[in-house]
């Protein structure tokens, strides 16, 4: 046998070690400016975020001849209009809103008394109540008189009550420098801010290309074209994404404010205004921007009327919005996981403030999609995106190593929803059994976790064995995405991974000698893994009604070969994966096989290299020295190369084999066509 190169196995370096700790201080830089930094930066952000936003109407401007800085100016003016009309509108509902609520209070005092009343003495609604009780008291309670305090004079039944002291306090009349510097500490630092934001966009929209190069030339690396191509594709999508949010967001707060209105609710605008912000702050906005209303309107209304209308609104909306509006206009995900979306709300809100709050998920977003974009920044896409960190392949063999094979099946139905067995084994299973073969032949990877991952396989393949997925939604769905990325179709039918599950060998196909009992012989070639591999061949040629018997490698060792020569197999599948085994290793077993084996059996060798190269490949590899009658790389081939010589079809390389086995050329005649 050929020996074995183990490379040797990966361990924790001192470099290693010291790239995670400078990986570590370089974050807790990064985050220690970000929020030391704040005043600069979160203008910048804002300002990043409107530029998106704001980028298509102004390119749209341009495509009608209007001129760059004038079709900057214009969207800019508009945009902040916007924003200053709403900010206006906001002020004025909270200052109505907060003088209407004293007469809100006997109102809501009755409502929880009567819950409590009908609700067993419920404990939230008595502090509720009794809260309440205590803020109208402290509400009605006199000022006390300056110098006293409760408890500082004992009161007996011989002591008399002390008269009050009068006590007048005078207030000095403020000077014009004291009232300029209580308004301007009030109004200044939000103007200052706005007008920073507003400098920003101008400034960004302005020298757009510009910044764009120079984020090329920084992120970019050497390949200009994909650089650029890539950049571009990233900055079209934020841009669209966001511009919908808003058009989507403002709609539905537009409509919110607007049915408040007609059901009698004061403030619905700042309501409105509200729930259009909220909805930029993931799973937690929607209760937010409805918990106020509802308050609200339990304040005002006597009765329930109102408060289950208001409900009924918000919840209606929601899912209206959520379920409906949203998938037509951009799609059911943001392009990030549900855990980044409220693990980065919590990270920038406590950034931040509120208004990280509401940035969050478009700053997530963002980074995101640059993330997959972009190569110097595709950890953002490992962290925050919604693709799986591991390829399907990789996660069956993470669970595989780990013995975990509920979970694997589980993984596995999900995929068969979307594919066929055979597609699913070929890609996914062989695929993680190449990355085992590749651990096992470096030292990673000891002979007891071969074998038990050889088990966990061996669980799984019989934990799909009756297994029938039910792909109605996939087809239907696939339908969909084929109806709306292409109105002509392409060809394809909806029905197609069930094709290769449901199709199976007729037995009166079946060549002269072949009965439907008559079973294919996979032998794991060098370990077990290899059997891994031959019991993953098994089940699918099981699937296409081909019986089969799998042995293990034992069953080609010098000792034990010899119990092959009576087998009633008429075809002899040989699994490698092909990191651990060479062509002159597989060409001994091969001899030796030919040595024993009854005449008319065939042979073919199934070189699993985990890289799916074609059949030429493999055959250019393998053909001059094996000399097997037939190969595959991957299980559609090998079980093509099984239904072929079950019904007495030439094998691909039959011909040549024979002239070059001079020795039993009566064994691989070709039959006729």
């Amino acid at each position: 046998m050929t020996p074995r190169l183990p490379l040797p196995p990966r361990q924790a370096t001192a470099d290693s070690r010291a790239n995670v700790l400078q990986g570590l201080l370089i974050a807790a830089i990064v985050i220690g400016g970000l929020y030391f930094a704040q005043e600069v930066l979160l203008p910048l952000a804002v300002a990043i975020l409107l530029s998106f936003v704001l980028t298509p109407p102004m390119l749209f401007l341009q495509r009608i001849k209007v001129p760059r800085v004038l079709a900057v100016v214009v969207v800019v003016a508009v945009a902040f209009s916007i924003l200053g009309g709403l900010g206006w509108m906001i002020s004025h509902e909270a200052t109505n809103l907060a003088g209407n609520l004293p007469s809100y209070r006997w109102t809501l005092s009755q409502k929880i008394d009567l819950l409590r009343e009908t609700t067993s003495e419920s404990q939230v609604l008595k502090k509720a109540s009794d809260v309440l009780a205590e803020l109208e008291t402290q509400l009605n309670r006199p000022t006390e008189v300056e110098g006293t305090q409760p408890g500082t004079a004992e009161v007996t039944e011989d002591t008399e009550e002390p008269e009050p002291i009068p006590v007048e306090i005078r207030v000095p009349e403020p000077t014009g420098l004291d009232l300029y510097r209580s308004i301007a500490g009030k109004v200044l630092p939000p103007l200052v801010t706005a007008g920073i934001i507003l400098l920003f966009v101008v400034f960004i929209l302005l020298e757009r290309e510009d910044l764009r190069d120079r984020i090329i030339r920084l992120f970019g690396g050497s390949d200009l074209q994909q650089a650029t191509s890539t950049m571009s594709e990233a900055a079209t999508r934020l841009s669209h994404y966001f511009l919908r949010q808003v058009l989507v967001n403002a709609a539905y707060g537009t409509l919110i404010g607007a049915e408040l209105w007609a059901i009698g609710m004061p403030s619905a605008v700042a309501w409105g205004i509200l729930a259009m912000v909220m909805r930029f702050v993931p799973y937690v906005g929607y209760y937010i921007a409805a918990a106020l209303p509802v308050f609200i309107a339990a304040a005002i209304d006597p009765g329930w009327t109102m408060v289950i209308m208001v409900i009924v609104l918000f919840v209606v909306g929601e899912f209206t919005m959520g379920q409906v509006v949203e998938p037509l206009v951009y799609g059911r995900g943001t392009g990030v996981t549900p855990i980044a979306v409220i693990v980065s709300t919590v990270f920038w809100t406590w950034l931040w403030g509120p208004l990280g709050l509401i940035i969050a998920t478009p700053i997530t977003v963002c980074l995101a999609v640059l993330g997959r974009h972009v190569e110097g920044l595709r950890f953002f896409d490992v962290l925050l995106g919604d693709r799986p960190a591991l390829s399907p392949a990789e996660s069956f063999y993470r669970h595989v190593l780990i013995g975990d094979a509920p979970n694997a099946t589980y993984c596995a139905e999900l995929a068969l929803k979307d594919q066929s067995l055979l597609t699913y084994l070929d890609e996914v299973a062989l695929g993680g059994l190449g990355i085992a073969e590749q651990d096992l032949a470096r030292g990673a990877l000891g002979d007891q976790q071969a074998a038990r991952i050889a088990d966990t396989v061996s669980e799984i393949l019989e934990n799909l064995d009756d297994y029938e997925p039910k792909r109605w939604f996939s087809r239907l769905r696939r339908h969909l995405e084929r109806v709306g990325t292409d109105s002509a179709g392409n060809g394809e039918s909806a029905d197609e991974p069930e094709t290769e599950d449901t199709q199976v060998v007729d037995p009166k196909s079946l060549a002269p000698g072949w009965s439907i009992d008559t079973p294919i012989l996979c032998i794991g070639g060098r370990n077990g893994l290899d059997k891994a591999a031959a019991l993953t061949l098994g089940r699918a040629l099981e699937k296409r009604g081909l019986k089969s018997v799998v042995r293990g490698p034992d069953a080609v060792a010098p000792g034990t070969i010899e119990s092959l020569t009576d087998t009633p197999a008429k075809l002899v599948c040989l699994s490698y994966l092909g990191y651990g085994a060479g062509p002159v290793e597989i060409r001994y077993v091969v001899r030796r096989l030919r040595r024993i084996l009854p005449e008319g059996t065939k042979i073919l060798v199934a070189y699993w290299d985990g890289k799916h190269e074609d059949e030429a490949e493999i055959r250019g590899k393998l053909f001059g020295v094996v000399h097997a009658d037939a190969y595959a790389s991957t299980l559609h081939e090998a079980v093509a190369v099984c239904e072929d010589a079950a019904m007495g079809e030439p094998l691909p390389d039959e011909e040549a084999t024979r002239t070059r086995e001079a020795s039993k050329p009566a064994d691989l005649v070709r039959p006729s066509a």
